[in-house]
């Protein structure tokens, strides 16, 4: 093995940046800290979600006569198909959480003030792209609840002022649900979102070990915070403990309540309500209190008023003070949007079908 390792290494020169990269120094009070794991396990996550789409791809049809058979078959035939299939259900879901905890982790520590800027910025990017995975993910099995939540989703793109039928019609690839769709929702999918994910992970990574992390803002912390370990073994091992966990519950998951599967899409239907997945549902619950000529309030001004506040917040807050419970306004509106996002949630999820 040194013989082969020696004869790569003299042709690639990759030794020295891989021993840089394992040796890299980790702030001592942060390889133990289960906070400071939200990062790793949410890019263990988009691996196992990059693996089991692979594997999804050998066996699934894209197209409206065959994408539901081919779901059907991966989930009740196909041997470990409903394990693989399960796994990248309930994936998406561990997505969205972690991505989520982690910009809070972040949000709370502060850690988006200058030099992290960008940082943030990319973390802000990655988010919204997860719920896009979920959003074009959900027509590909092209059963009833991907075909209403689609055609609800994309009529709320319509309502946009001026511009809505034209991003509607580019969603749709015309005025109906239909092949086009699919094509278009399944490239996005498994082509342009994981494409423009990696690019931001590699750049997200590259500014962490270029700024290092952000200083701590406890006082117990502080008092290791010159004290280093390096990358590898002690924060590897606590990562990949931490992903393994997450493999277990996403497989034990799978186990005990295999991933779900409607009557296939049928566009003639009358009587069946579409319900979207548990992370959009306060998105449905908060468009009920804007109908009619309100609904660009809930389409349009609030989720750019959001996206806007996220991304313009380093260049807003730019305070020396980092400790959460000595920054009344930011804490206290990060805490508003937490309860109303949870509150909209359970409403949504009471409400009768």
């Amino acid at each position: 093995m040194n013989r082969v390792v020696q004869w790569i290494d003299e042709r690639t020169g990759l030794s020295g940046p891989v021993r840089d990269f394992l040796n890299y120094p980790i702030p001592q009070y942060v390889h133990k800290n289960f906070l400071y794991t939200l990062g790793g396990l949410t890019l263990i996550a988009f691996l196992l979600q990059v693996l089991t789409g692979i594997l999804l791809v050998f066996y699934y049809d894209p197209s409206v006569e065959g994408a539901y058979n081919s779901v059907d078959y991966i989930t009740y035939v196909l041997p470990l198909g409903w394990l693989v299939r399960g796994v990248h259900h309930y994936g998406a879901s561990a997505m969205v959480i972690l991505v989520s905890l982690h910009m809070l982790r972040t949000y709370f520590f502060t850690a988006y003030k200058r030099p992290r800027e960008i940082n943030w910025l990319t973390g802000v990017l990655l988010l919204f792209l997860v719920l896009a995975f979920g959003f074009t993910g959900y027509l590909l099995p092209w059963d009833q609840k991907g075909y209403w939540a689609t055609k609800v989703g994309t009529e709320i793109a319509g309502s946009v002022p001026f511009f809505g039928p034209q991003i509607r019609a580019l969603m749709r690839g015309g005025q109906e649900l239909g092949q086009v769709t699919l094509t278009r929702f399944y490239a996005t999918h498994i082509m342009l979102l994981p494409a423009a994910v990696m690019l931001l992970i590699v750049v997200h990574i590259f500014q962490l070990r270029y700024h290092g992390m952000a200083p701590p803002i406890t006082e117990r912390a502080k008092k290791n915070a010159k004290t280093f370990v390096p990358f590898f073994p002690n924060w590897v091992i606590t990562d990949a403990i931490a992903g393994l966990g997450l493999v277990a519950l996403l497989v034990y998951m799978s186990w005990a309540n295999r991933a779900p599967l409607e009557f296939p899409a049928d566009p003639t239907s009358s009587s069946y309500i579409p319900r979207p997945e548990w992370y959009f549902v306060f998105y449905f619950q908060l468009l009920k209190y804007f109908p009619g000529q309100l609904e660009p309030i809930a389409t349009v001004a609030i989720p750019l008023f959001i996206f806007g506040s996220m991304i313009l917040l380093p260049f807003i807050d730019t305070s020396p003070e980092r400790q959460p419970w000595k920054k009344p306004v930011t804490t206290g509106v990060a805490i508003f949007y937490i309860v109303i996002i949870i509150l909209f949630t359970y409403l949504g999820m009471s409400a009768p079908a």
